[in-house]
């Protein structure tokens, strides 16, 4: 709708610019340069009594679609992360669907329990994908002496994901979950990302956010300084980026998941950078 509106705009100004063009150019051709009547005795004049006072500013500055002083800002603020998050499930396999859902059922519960036992609360726990799919396999058939080797696509057997996506509010208990769920689990364990998170990004949006705006006006008063014109009023101004930041951490050792492992596993969380940016258009002042 915004689109379509500027675009009316943007049609109105050509139309309004076309029209005071004609009757520049038809007062020319009469020679018109002022009369007892009161016509307009200049092109500003006539263009403001056909198109009104914004006719005669398109004459001066132009259509307004690419004009004044457009320039970025940017901004960062980095802070520590509070929130970790941990995807991890099992997968079983087995001859039988019955057979693999099953053994991921056993494996999962123990799983939970393990979590909990780390204090996990339920609400931190939210199951994020199951599927139980058939495998297969290629295997090579001849069906006669002398005929080519067929490849025949053969059920082998069934498989079981269940997977877990768990906040983790205590940083310090990364590894101990890590290492829980591998114990709980045993070969069956699938740890497939570590990342961290800022739950609250305001705080730092808002830093970010005063560093970009203050970029932007340096950059804006810098052009216009070097440009040798004055730096006018501010009329547009957009901000993007600000998003949640999030980082996948470093897993130091997890031992292949061998529980038998006296080695704890070591999680990085690191620091997170927050990223604004703001685009500003500035009037040229005359």
């Amino acid at each position: 709708m915004n689109n379509m509106v500027q675009a009316l705009r943007q049609s109105k100004k050509t139309l309004v610019l076309l029209v005071a063009t004609l009757v520049l150019i038809l007062a020319v051709a009469c020679g018109t340069n002022s009369t007892e009547d009161g016509t307009p005795a200049n092109i500003t004049d006539i263009l403001s009594a056909v198109g009104g006072p914004e006719a005669a500013q398109l004459l001066r500055f132009g259509s307004g679609a690419n004009t004044g002083i457009w320039v970025n800002g940017t901004g960062q603020a980095t802070g520590d992360p509070d929130l970790g998050i941990i995807s991890l499930g099992v997968e079983a396999l087995a001859d039988s669907a019955a057979e693999a859902r099953g053994l991921a059922a056993e494996a999962i519960d123990r799983t939970i329990s393990s979590l909990r036992g780390n204090n996990v609360d339920d609400r931190d726990m939210q199951t994020s994908q199951f599927s139980i799919s058939p495998r297969y396999d290629n295997q090579e058939v001849t069906r006669c002496i002398g005929c080519r080797v067929e490849f025949e696509r053969v059920l082998t057997g069934y498989q079981v994901n269940n997977t877990l996506t768990v906040k983790v509010r205590d940083l310090d208990d990364m590894g101990g979950i890590i290492d829980g769920a591998t114990e709980a689990a045993g070969n069956l364990v699938r740890i497939n990302r570590v990342s961290f998170t800022i739950e609250d990004t305001k705080p730092l949006q808002n830093e970010a956010r005063e560093e970009a705006i203050a970029d932007m006006l340096t950059k804006a008063n810098a052009m216009a300084e070097l440009a040798g014109v004055e730096l006018g009023e501010l009329v547009f101004l957009t901000e993007s980026g600000g998003g949640v930041p999030q980082s996948f951490s470093r897993i130091e050792s997890v031992g292949d998941f061998a529980f038998e492992s006296e080695q704890p596993t070591s999680i990085l969380a690191g620091e997170l950078d927050v990223n604004v940016n703001v685009q500003g258009v500035f009037v040229i002042a005359h």
